[in-house]
């Protein structure tokens, strides 16, 4: 057990708690003097808090990953990595002042009044340790795990949403209240910011309307929820714990702790530490310092990896990371967030699936008119036979939550009882909208039911018999939606994209083929392992030699190739509906949002109302991005068709076609590939998929033909 002092605490450590000074005392002057009286060394930096307002009106810098205090940043450890230019350049900062604070009590409602950073007081060379907080000041998950209540979660079962963050949270919260002005780190917590109106889960409803359209909205509950929970999960473990924080402490400790704390390999073991003047340092890419935990001098510091002038800002790097997670876990957007080598990484998540019979849903909605044009009428291609290949291919490798035996009452059907309540509970919660503990249980029951086998068949049948409210409410309450996110690159996660939507493309014979063809299998063919993305070998597996039955395994993320040119038109067709419902879901156009940016009187600069368009933005970036992508796609295949077409004709004996066409170039491959590489504003990623993919699968459908 840690005792109610965590520190030792001499006669004179009163004397920097703010609380035992005169009014005009500065707290960050006290916390600095703490630091330094306790072995801290940063003999070539300052602080500076300053008021934003009077900033902007003389700087025209973008002025990106600054910490906002009151307020701050929230969620994941700091990475010993880059951060994002959009910080200060020395003149925009050099007039700020540590003396121009700004009292909690009048800052602007965002909370975007108060900012704070670290500054060089003279010119500091590379590979300087500008910074060395010793152990003795660190706050580490350790140290919470050793506190009553920390002792009380390690010794239960209870499963909490972020383990590390929860037990540097208890240290904070138990000391504060335990130990108060006497705490060994009160100097520390007298500088931490009391609000943090930047993070969006502190917004209020006004402004998380600018986020209107934007999946942020839903992990900005999903996280608020889980916050929740966590505090409901500690409390029912030990119930003094209200008596030490309340649910608005609890979530505060939260977002400080996830802004704050660094991941550190201390004596040889992973931990997490709070370390204090570190966490102040802002952000920016590409990276100008980086952080260790030295074993040696037992001491947290920071080296500089370039030379930073007199005046300039000392930045830390938070990391390559989407605008999402900036805003989310830190409170800020960087206004370009592009790297030195021209890659973004904002994202957008984009959700396909299946609905309970095997129809395609596309961003909550079902593909409308799925049989009447969009498989060619080919109305075998939306049959029940292929739909049920098609979700069990999709729903292949998913881990199965097997149903109560007795649910359907001895196998179920159409006609037991149990099935008829059943449907009647899942038909009558979602026609009333509510959701009551009964009709929840029922749909958790159906949802169970769907993922086993053994059910899932006849109750699709069932419910395809039932009445149609039933059925509709089956749709809605059984889909197998996949998200995945994705930015402008041809990355891993677009790949995994494109294959879903090949899938989601086929018809029945294409869905056949790739159930049933493995890359493994006997006799597997060159153009069936270039399908699922593997290397070409000769063997029974790569480098010859049999893969394990593991290997042999291949689910809607691994059709890595075109399975043909039809199918990839219908999967460029449903990438189309995508996005175009995606970017629907917004109030406003991209083009508004560059120009309202553009208006900082109405989005001044680091204010809730512009990091929200700033992010709604990058996503609908993306979103054009891949529209594009799906329109240049679809030009392209229609020419390689047109193509084929007049190749087949030939080889039927038949004429090419007359020579007016045929000296038409603009319905040439060759032609638009080469067109494609003189346009400066072709993305690389388009060009690259049209040329290289494309022209491959062209190549495959020529040599197809037998001439």
């Amino acid at each position: 057990m840690i005792s109610s002092s965590s520190r030792p605490v001499d006669e004179d450590s009163t004397k920097y708690n703010p609380l035992h000074k005169s009014a005009e005392a500065d707290k960050f002057q006290i916390f600095e003097q703490w630091l330094r009286d306790n072995g801290a060394q940063f003999p070539q930096l300052e602080l500076r808090q300053y008021d934003k307002q009077s900033d902007a009106a003389n700087n025209n810098e973008d002025t990106e990953g600054l910490r906002y205090d009151n307020n701050d940043n929230d969620a994941e450890e700091k990475k010993d990595g880059g951060a994002s230019d959009m910080g200060q350049s020395a003149d925009s900062v050099a007039m700020m002042s540590l003396d121009n604070n700004i009292a909690a009590t009048n800052t602007t409602d965002d909370g975007s009044n108060e900012m704070r950073s670290v500054h060089a007081t003279s010119p500091i060379p590379p590979h300087t340790i500008c910074v060395s907080i010793p152990k003795s000041c660190l706050i580490t998950v350790e140290m919470g795990q050793q506190t009553p209540i920390g002792q009380t979660i390690l010794h239960s079962d209870v499963e909490l949403d972020a383990p590390k963050h929860i037990f540097l949270m208890i240290y904070l919260l138990w000391d504060r209240k335990v130990n108060g002005s006497k705490s060994f780190f009160a100097p520390y917590y007298a500088i931490l910011p009391q609000t943090l109106r930047n993070m969006p889960i502190f917004w209020n409803e006004a402004e998380l309307q600018y986020l209107r359209g934007s999946h942020l909205l839903t992990q900005i509950a999903d996280r608020s929820d889980a916050i929740h929970e966590d505090y409901d999960r500690i409390c029912s473990i030990s119930p003094d714990f209200p008596s030490i924080a309340t649910l608005d402490e609890f979530r505060w400790a939260r977002m400080i702790v996830c802004s704050r704390n660094f991941g550190l390999l201390i004596g040889g073991h992973r931990t997490s530490a709070l370390v204090p003047h570190a966490d102040m340092l802002n952000h920016h890419r590409p990276r100008e310092t980086k952080w260790t935990f030295c074993e040696e001098s037992q001491c947290f510091t920071i080296t500089t990896l370039q030379s930073i002038g007199a005046g300039c800002q000392v930045y830390d790097s938070y990391g390559q990371k989407c605008n999402h997670r900036f805003l989310l876990n830190y409170g800020f957007c960087v206004e370009r967030n592009v790297e030195g080598d021209g890659f973004c990484p904002n994202e957008v998540p984009l959700e396909v699936g299946l609905d309970g019979f095997g129809a395609v849903v596309l961003f909550g909605e079902n593909l409308v008119n799925e049989g009447g044009g969009f498989f060619g009428g080919d109305e075998e291609a939306v049959g029940k036979e292929c739909r049920d290949k098609k979700l069990a291919f999709w729903t292949r490798g998913e881990h199965l939550h097997h149903h109560h035996p007795h649910m359907f009452g001895g196998g179920g059907g159409a006609g037991s009882s149990s099935f008829n309540a059943l449907a009647a509970a899942v038909t009558a919660s979602s026609m009333s909208g509510e959701g009551g503990s009964s009709s929840f249980g029922a749909r958790r029951d159906l949802l169970h039911a769907m993922m086993d086998p053994s059910t899932s068949s006849s109750l699709r049948e069932a419910f395809e018999k039932s009445p149609s409210s039933a059925a509709a409410s089956y749709r809605r309450a059984v889909r197998h939606v996949k998200r995945v996110r994705v930015c402008v690159s041809n990355n891993e996660n677009t790949r995994i994209l494109f294959s879903m939507l090949r899938v989601l493309a086929c018809n029945s014979a294409e869905i056949e083929h790739i159930s049933r063809l493995g890359p493994y299998s006997s006799g597997a063919s060159t153009a069936a392992q270039r399908l699922f993305g593997l290397p070409v070998t000769t063997g029974g597996g790569p480098g010859g030699g049999q893969p394990s039955s593991s290997s042999t395994v291949r689910t809607c993320r691994d059709i890595r190739y075109p399975l043909n040119p039809h199918n990839e038109r219908r999967a460029m067709e449903l990438l189309l509906v995508i996005t175009g419902r995606a970017l629907s879901k917004y109030p406003t156009s991209l083009a508004q949002d560059n120009a309202d940016l553009l208006d900082e009187t109405a989005y001044p600069k680091y204010s809730n109302k512009r990091n929200a368009k700033l992010q709604v933005r990058g996503e609908k970036e993306v979103l054009h991005h891949f529209a594009l992508w799906a329109r240049t796609a679809k030009h392209v295949i229609d020419i390689i068709l047109h193509e084929l077409a007049e190749d087949r004709k030939v080889d039927n004996g038949g004429s090419r076609a007359t020579s007016a066409n045929k000296n038409n170039e603009e319905l040439e491959f060759d032609y638009v590939i080469q067109a494609m590489e003189d346009d400066d504003d072709c993305h690389f990623t388009i060009l690259r998929y049209c040329s290289d993919v494309l022209g491959a699968v062209m190549r495959d459908e020529l040599a197809k033909l037998p001439y």
